[in-house]
């Protein structure tokens, strides 16, 4: 079970952060609606500096699951070790 969940963890991360790199750049970002009724704070999330720091951190979380993919595949291959 506990490889189940490392799995979707390791998918998630690297979903979420490809969401979090391209759609900062996108269309979808430009015609949010919720941005049309919170008009006050519409300057600050379509400023080029505030895109940057949401695809920053999709770029984290995808070193993230990078990371942890490393770290899976080697209790992997320490797995198959001692069941030889």
């Amino acid at each position: 079970m506990s490889r189940l969940l490392a799995v979707a963890f390791i998918l998630f991360c690297f979903e979420v952060g490809l969401f979090l790199v391209f759609v900062p750049w996108s269309v979808l970002w430009d015609s949010n609606l919720l941005l049309d009724y919170v008009s006050f704070v519409r300057p600050l999330i379509l400023h080029n500096v505030f895109r940057a720091g949401v695809s920053i951190l999709g770029a984290i979380d995808i070193f993230i699951g990078l990371a942890e993919l490393r770290y899976f595949l080697k209790s992997l291959r320490v797995i198959n070790r001692s069941s030889l």
